[in-house]
């Protein structure tokens, strides 16, 4: 992303959520914050009939589609197993590149002892705060802090917040990773794993080597890559899921679970009427800090 601009991409994948709540039939995902804080240039689109009905067609679903079955089946992954941990004792929530993510307006509240740190660059996270002022007072159990992550690191970005190090903590990082070099994503779950306690967990997205996808799937990675690139935000890290798992098991993670596309459309998306399901390009995987 350009400097002193918020994330286009994050404004996407907003735009996926908004039209997801608002036209799919049983979402998968319920963002109803979504709309108000993509762009207007997405709030035109979602509001003009014919862009709503190619969107929502089973013919749009089956192929470029899949970016939708991406962003609401990593979101509702994630606090699936959020809620888990939540009721196993932890309170502490780091949102990891939380984008315009609405988990503060939706859930913050629901959650008072639940203490939520959202970090993220500094313009998409000044963006978002002015987004935030339209609705109700953000919780006060919300803290916002700033990383550049080509340039700092997790663990000393949070060392200058409230954030407990003592206490477990869950970790959220979507739609995030595809964008980094995997040197600097590998360089975060490090600093993670030397800041956070055990027990503490991660969930994040990650891409598989597009050579690995044929058909409809390759095509469909080519294509988000080239949209990308068209927003200056351009699909950097791609991993060998063995690879990545050996990577992390040195620095100190359990890989409680490496859940492939084909894996989340059984989960979240089977039988459905409207044909979404989730792309093969990319994996959600669960890692446990090991005591």
């Amino acid at each position: 992303m350009k400097e002193g601009q918020s994330s286009r991409t994050a404004e996407a994948a907003a735009a996926l959520r908004a039209n997801h709540f608002q036209n799919a039939e049983n979402p998968v995902f319920s963002d109803p914050f979504a709309f108000e804080l993509t762009s207007k240039g997405w709030k035109k689109l979602l509001t003009t009939p014919l862009t709503v009905k190619v969107m929502n067609s089973s013919v749009f679903n089956r192929t470029l589609g899949l970016l939708t079955g991406q962003v609401v089946g990593r979101s509702r992954y994630a606090e699936d197993l959020l809620q888990q941990a939540i009721e196993a004792g932890i309170q502490q929530y780091v949102l990891v590149g939380a984008g315009l993510d609405s988990f503060t307006l939706r859930q913050a509240k629901k959650y008072p002892h639940l203490k939520i740190f959202e970090v993220d660059h500094p313009d998409t996270q000044a963006e978002k705060q002015k987004k935030l002022t339209q609705f109700d007072q953000v919780s006060t159990n919300v803290e916002f802090v700033a990383i550049d992550f080509e340039q700092e690191s997790i663990a000393e970005a949070l060392a200058k917040s409230n954030f407990q190090v003592e206490q477990p903590a869950f970790f959220s990082w979507l739609g995030t990773t595809h964008y980094l070099e995997p040197q600097t994503t590998l360089h975060t779950l490090k600093s993670i794993s030397s800041i956070a306690a055990a027990k503490s967990e991660v969930v994040m997205d990650y891409s598989i080597d597009y050579r690995e996808l044929s058909g409809v799937e390759r095509f469909g990675s080519m294509f988000v890559s080239q949209f990308t690139r068209f927003l200056k935000e351009p699909l950097k890290g791609q991993f060998r899921p063995k690879a990545l798992h050996q990577a992390v098991n040195q620095m100190g993670y359990q890989v409680a679970e490496d859940l492939s596309g084909d894996g989340l459309s059984e989960r979240y998306f089977k039988n459905r009427a409207d044909h979404i399901r989730h792309t093969i390009a990319t994996h959600m995987l669960h890692l446990r800090l090991k005591v």
